[in-house]
């Protein structure tokens, strides 16, 4: 999809304020409403704008440990990858993951509530997947930046 000038002025509004109001929006970016959000249904429909979600404080919530895991797998089969990246969709905790380039496969983001919840999710939940051959963890102490806005 070409993006014009509206259509980033639009996307970097929302990447900030995801609940602004439509006439608000359309304020903003010099624009009438309905054409405004007539934009913003086209970036939609064409995927450019993925979804719409609350952005949580984890320690608000009791998940108090942010953790990087790198992932190294021995991935023979379909089967194998399949099977891996079907654990990583289902375990809650894990909030993102990546296949990277590197001495690594995939890189995970995991939010858990301690140091024991930590252990589980790496010794016994990641490490008994067949296709895992090592892992690395590192806790977070503090992020510097994150889920920061595209540069649109």
């Amino acid at each position: 999809m070409r993006m014009s000038d509206a259509d980033c002025r639009i996307l970097r509004v929302l990447q900030a304020e995801g609940r602004v109001p439509g006439s608000e929006l359309a304020r903003r970016i010099g624009m009438s409403e309905t054409s405004c959000l007539r934009r913003v249904k086209s970036l939609e429909e064409a995927g450019v704008i993925l979804g719409y979600r609350a952005v949580v404080d984890e320690r608000q919530v009791d998940l108090s440990i942010a953790a990087v895991i790198m992932v190294s797998t021995n991935q023979r089969t379909e089967t194998d990858r399949r099977g891996f990246l079907r654990a990583i969709a289902r375990n809650p905790h894990i909030v993102s993951c990546a296949a990277v380039s590197g001495s690594h496969d995939f890189v995970l983001e995991a939010a858990v509530r301690d140091i024991d919840e930590l252990s589980d999710l790496t010794l016994r939940q990641l490490l008994e997947l067949p296709s895992v051959t090592s892992i690395s963890s590192s806790i977070v102490l503090k992020w510097i930046k994150r889920n920061a806005p595209l540069p649109v």
